[in-house]
């Protein structure tokens, strides 16, 4: 049911505790019970129209509050993607959750193909070692650099930097190639 729904429903209940309010005035001899009930529901009649201008006014501060998130998860991915270096976001086992445009170039791979596949993958030699260590650093404090040989779908392999940091059950990579070091 939603809060406009709602808004009608008050609304209308308002209206009806009015009619009988005024219904129960005209009586001649007012019933005591009768008056003491309606005040009663008076009450939680506006109780419940304070609570609900409450859940209207949190209602308007969490659609800001969203809208604002929204923004602000703009503003990152366009961040993320404009960043000169490879980098991406992988779970421990080196499967990528996110990459951005350099990263696609850097593997010759879609950006948006990217997400899902093993890092590892792109990894020339001892892939076992370098999925020990993507384990390791995951459960540590870092930044940790090491060197890695990448070789990219259909293009020759060239040696990268590697930095890579754990946050979360995530890692998060930044490749470089070596020969700007």
């Amino acid at each position: 049911m939603g809060m406009d729904s709602l808004e009608l429903q008050l609304a209308s209940a308002v209206l009806r505790y009015s009619a009988l309010q005024r219904k129960a005035e005209a009586q001649p001899e007012p019933d005591a019970l009768l008056q003491k009930a309606l005040a009663e529901l008076g009450t939680a009649l506006e109780e419940v129209r304070v609570a609900q201008e409450q859940l209207i006014e949190d209602r308007t501060k969490m659609e800001r509050l969203q809208e604002h998130v929204r923004d602000q998860s703009i503003k990152y991915r366009e961040l993320f993607d404009e960043l000169p270096y490879a980098y991406v976001v992988t779970k421990p086992d080196s499967t990528i959750t996110e990459a951005n445009k350099a990263a696609a170039e850097m593997f010759n791979v879609g950006q948006r193909f990217l997400v899902g596949k093993t890092l590892s993958v792109f990894v020339c030699e001892n892939r076992a070692r370098f999925l020990n260590e993507s384990s390791r650093i995951a459960g540590q404090e870092g930044p940790f650099e090491f060197n890695v040989s990448i070789r990219p779908r259909e293009r020759a392999p060239f040696p990268v930097v590697a930095r890579v940091s754990g946050m979360d059950s995530t890692l998060r990579w930044i490749l470089r190639p070596a020969r700007e070091f």
